[in-house]
């Protein structure tokens, strides 16, 4: 008779086996073979945008919750326990070899890859130490080790490449992500500043003080992680942290269906890279991009820096990057940029869209019903409410009907014996809860 544990593992067996059928048959019937993980990422790869295909992304879904339950379920319960608990050095060693700029010396260092000794020589590091983080890093599927210490870049390590010479940015330090795509500031910040507040998580919860975050715990303030980034010693965090926001894009809302001459305001929208990309796609819809003066007028600090080429100390971030990337919104007026303070009413009272990207997150519910509040008194009936922000699913199964008292509450369910919520596939989204957590601002 076969017990309900080997019964669960045929199951999860099983529906991995469907999900690579499906992959299979999207990709014979596109005759591209899947990209291999031992070659590094192409983005012009016709494999990649087969990525996107509802299909795959389901099936994909499915083999990630699936592998790692299967995983969970045969291991030893210790062992688990102890590798969850000392993740922590995969994020260290990432963090790393990014700072080290390893990505961009293998790139220009061919498929053959070099010795730790080579790799390190550049930035003048230990090269055994080096090694060790490279192994660390290649056991979990990130860099190959070719031979002893003889390591190479693969599809995962190559989306850290800054695309720039890496002698280029061992010169300058201070423009290392200037121009960049924004995913290595992106994992650079991660790793380093919101990896050291979460770590504070059991302090601030056994010895908790009054307004204290695990963020002020970490870097011994009393500010918001925004006061500790618009300080003038923290100019390079804070470019790091504008350059790894820019990495992030959405899709879910038909910016079309907007009428031209429509205005979208992009409250809190730093510098509005994204609503620039939607402006490129749809160049009939008028553009506001709102933030603090810091971020809207005073660029004096990071306009020399953040993006080519350098503009003066009185020049402005904002339009200088507008220009770069499409001028015509700039010349015909179609974008301007407002100081504002979401907190303050709204002084746009005729926006076809008011959107919120990441904004939600990093506010108590008290702060953001009064932020609704402003933009909603400045509506008219026509106003669309945008929010772009991650949403948290419980890892336990509710009932179909709990779902429907709730409008828009129901979400589709992973197949049992996976979790409802896709678990490890969609941990993107709990890391993220998890690091809103420890800069969460109250007041």
């Amino acid at each position: 008779m076969t017990s309900i544990g080997i019964s669960t593992l045929r199951r999860l067996a099983n529906i991995i086996n469907e999900a690579i059928d499906d992959i299979e048959r999207v990709y014979a019937a596109a005759d591209t073979p899947l990209s291999s993980l031992d070659a590094p990422f192409n983005p012009a790869d016709p494999a990649e945008a087969l990525l996107q295909n509802p299909i795959v992304e389901g099936a994909t879904l499915n083999i990630m919750a699936a592998a790692s339950q299967l995983s969970a379920t045969v291991a030893s319960p210790a062992a688990s326990a102890l590798n969850a608990a000392q993740a922590y050095h995969i994020s260290a060693c990432l963090r790393a070899a990014s700072e080290m700029n390893v990505v961009e010396v293998l790139r220009e260092a061919g498929p053959a890859g070099l010795h730790a000794r080579e790799i390190a020589a550049p930035s003048k590091t230990d090269p055994l130490l080096l090694a060790r983080i490279l192994r660390l890093l290649a056991i979990h599927n990130i860099f190959r080790e070719v031979t002893p210490n003889v390591f190479t870049n693969n599809r995962i390590s190559s989306v850290l490449d800054k695309g720039k010479p890496s002698k280029v940015l061992f010169e300058n330090r201070n423009e290392r992500l200037t121009g960049t795509s924004g995913f290595a500031a992106l994992v650079e910040f991660s790793a380093d500043h919101n990896m050291k507040g979460v770590a504070m998580l059991a302090d601030i919860m056994l010895h908790p003080k009054e307004g204290e975050l695990g963020f002020n715990r970490a870097y011994r303030t009393t500010g918001s992680l925004w006061d500790w980034l618009h300080r003038p010693e923290n100019v390079y965090q804070m470019q790091r942290f504008d350059i790894g926001s820019c990495s992030h894009t959405f899709r879910g809302f038909n910016w079309s269906e907007l009428p031209t001459g429509g205005v979208l305001v992009d409250v809190g929208g730093g510098i509005g890279h994204i609503s620039l990309a939607i402006a490129q796609k749809n160049p009939g819809l008028r553009v506001v991009v709102q933030d603090l003066e810091d971020t809207i007028k005073d660029s004096k600090i990071v306009s020399r820096s953040l993006y080519k080429p350098p503009v003066n100390k009185t020049g402005n971030l904002n339009i200088q990057y507008w220009k770069e990337n499409l001028p015509s919104h700039v010349e015909s007026g179609m974008v301007d940029f407002q100081v504002h303070d979401f907190y303050t009413p709204q002084p746009v009272p005729n926006a076809a869209v008011f959107m919120l990207r990441y904004i939600m997150h990093d506010w108590s519910d008290e702060l953001v019903v009064k932020i609704l509040r402003h933009l909603r008194d400045a509506a008219q009936p026509t106003t669309k409410l945008v929010v772009v922000d991650k949403i948290v699913v419980s890892a336990a199964r509710v009932p179909d009907s709990k779902k429907e008292a709730i409008p828009g509450a129901a979400r589709p369910s992973a197949p049992a014996p996976l979790l409802p919520n896709w678990g490890v596939g969609k941990a993107e989204v709990y890391y993220y809860d998890l690091t809103a957590s420890t800069r969460l601002c109250t007041h």
